[in-house]
């Protein structure tokens, strides 16, 4: 799976966390679905056929947040990945 990271990774002063931003493309739509049939279905199974009866360009993202401890944040290490700091109100991280 070649998840990608949309950069930057921001960090959300105000709102107290670190939002980083991933790509998830085709090719990782099937293994992703896969293995959640895998886990969590309560029957076995061999192959799965992913259909998709809208044929389109699919640009998925998922925003992965770390939250900073509110009583310690200089002290978070997850900081120290954060590239830019928003110090307003949460933008909903469009870009």
């Amino acid at each position: 799976m070649a998840i990608r990271n949309v950069y930057p990774i921001k960090y959300y002063s105000k709102e107290g966390f670190i939002e980083r931003k991933l790509e998830i493309n085709e090719q990782d739509l099937q293994e992703i679905i896969e293995e959640y049939l895998h886990k969590n279905t309560d029957f076995d199974f061999d192959e799965v056929e992913i259909i998709n009866n809208r044929p389109m360009n699919i640009w998925l993202y998922a925003k992965c947040r770390t939250y900073i401890d509110p009583d310690n944040p200089d002290k978070d290490e997850a900081l120290f990945d954060a590239e830019v700091e928003i110090t307003g109100d949460y933008d909903g991280n469009p870009t």
